[in-house]
């Protein structure tokens, strides 16, 4: 086994992980990468900044700050940064200026990828519950 192989990486956010692998899994990722954000890259993407921003509401954060400044900052978790495809997270305050400067037509390009990833889960869980009567 090579050293990358048998890495252990310590995280505070392990279900994050797991989602992370399950969004890859989906398409997910990829899908909000291909979003077309007319922002400029300076280190990381906007794309990418509005997946932290995702990442950063599964973990329940109640404020945008806590992506830097909580107890365990999501965005110096390496291990929730890989799973999630990315080589490292933007400070808020760069995700917060993301965010502001969308417009409500890559908003609705967003949640569209978001309804067609949970769509087929959605659906399923809707015809259990329906053949359970």
């Amino acid at each position: 086994m090579s050293n990358e192989e048998t890495s252990i990486q310590r995280t505070q956010h392990a279900f994050l992980v797991a989602w992370g692998w399950f969004a890859e899994e989906t398409g997910l990722i990829q899908k909000i990468q291909t979003v077309a954000l007319k922002q400029k890259t300076y280190i990381h993407s906007p794309q990418r900044k509005v997946l932290e921003f995702l990442v950063g509401t599964l973990a329940g954060m109640q404020h945008l700050q806590e992506l830097s400044l909580s107890a365990h900052p999501l965005d110096r978790d390496d291990a929730v940064a890989e799973a999630w495809g990315q080589t490292g997270w933007a400070d808020y305050s760069g995700v917060s200026r993301t965010l502001s400067a969308l417009s409500w037509a890559e908003v609705r390009a967003i949640v569209a990828v978001l309804e067609e990833v949970s769509q087929p889960y959605l659906q399923a869980e809707l015809q259990r519950l329906r053949s359970s009567g």
